[in-house]
């Protein structure tokens, strides 16, 4: 796929590309207002984005790939990075931002500004259709990870989500658990759906209902739910990502309540904290650094081969036992 250049903006303005050139760099006074239009309704219908980085980046051949993640501060994403960068080929430079939802926009646009011929979203999409038409017009593929699972991305790299949180549900009931609380997100990106989904089905099968408390999605989220916890009265709680669960373990242990002796606990994501956590922590491990190698391999495959059919990779999750979560004890409301 061809890139637009500053040559076709010329020529569908009929000036020259100097002509473009000085009025795309705020430098065309000299031109008349209806030249200076034209050449910004040209830019704009062809999608044409000036690349900054190509001035001094020229007889340089090293393909440039982009990735957004929410966080850098987030292990999950942090695993992400550091596979995609350990398994970069020679001839591949990746730049990588971290972007708010408010902030999106801004930073595809600073990527593309500075030459990136793909981009990986390791974040939730909010303006999908606005991002696809974005992307499309400039012939910038891209590639998502499963928090945007229902977008109409070429590319896809996805967890067994909903199974995940099902062996959530089935390693509580069997300890003995029913009083069981689900910790959750305001915003729910769409693994966590299916996580959730998994979770609320499994449960149903024994006619069990999970007391729902909505928090934010980090450590401190994690803490700010722990008085909903233990006013809920239950025994077990399943908390949606690791970065709450650490958040939740500490609350519980300046409320003086012992994991897993008064209540059991289980995260997801297997983040390398997980395993030093005083008690350890019991969660549903991805295989994190498998998706970042997997994803960099596929938007490279689908630069070199433009029109390849839609490419998804599925991986499976698994239970990793530890520390936090225990048989239910006899004891109800015991804290």
């Amino acid at each position: 796929m061809r890139k637009i250049s500053i040559k076709d903006v010329a020529k569908k303005a009929g000036v020259s590309i100097a002509a473009v050139s000085q009025i795309l760099n705020n430098k065309g006074q000299r031109f008349s207002e209806a030249t200076i239009e034209k050449v910004l309704q040209a830019r704009d219908e062809l999608g044409y984005v000036p690349n900054s980085a190509a001035r001094n980046l020229k007889g340089r051949h090293k393909r440039l790939i982009g990735i957004i993640v929410p966080s850098f501060r987030m292990p999950f994403f942090a695993d992400i990075i550091q596979s995609m960068q350990a398994s970069a080929p020679s001839d591949v430079n990746l730049v990588f931002l971290g972007s708010t939802d408010e902030s999106l926009q801004d930073a595809i646009f600073s990527l593309v500004e500075r030459g990136v011929e793909a981009l990986v979203f390791g974040r939730h999409i909010p303006n999908r259709a606005e991002v696809n038409t974005f992307l499309k017009k400039r012939n910038i593929p891209y590639l998502v990870l499963d928090q945007n699972a229902d977008i109409n991305a070429h590319d896809m790299v996805q967890t067994n989500e909903f199974t995940g949180g099902s062996m959530a549900a089935s390693h509580l009931m069997s300890l003995g658990h029913r009083d069981i609380a689900l910790i959750l997100p305001n915003n729910l990106t769409d693994n966590m759906r299916q996580r959730r989904a998994g979770f609320l089905d499994t449960l149903s099968t024994a006619n069990l209902t999970p007391k729902a408390i909505i928090t934010t999605l980090s450590k401190h989220g994690g803490l700010a739910a722990v008085h909903q916890l233990i006013q809920s009265k239950s025994t077990a709680a399943f908390i949606l990502n690791d970065e709450m669960a650490i958040g939740v373990l500490r609350g519980l242990a300046y409320q003086d309540i012992k994991v897993p002796d008064d209540i059991s606990i289980i995260g997801y994501d297997d983040t390398d904290y997980a395993e030093f956590m005083i008690p350890t922590l019991t969660t549903i491990a991805q295989p994190v650094w498998e998706i970042g190698e997997t994803a960099l391999k596929m938007i490279i495959r689908r630069l070199d081969h433009p029109n390849l059919p839609l490419q998804t990779e599925f991986f499976d999750v698994k239970l990793v036992i530890r520390e936090s979560t225990g048989p239910v004890k006899n004891t109800k409301g015991n804290h």
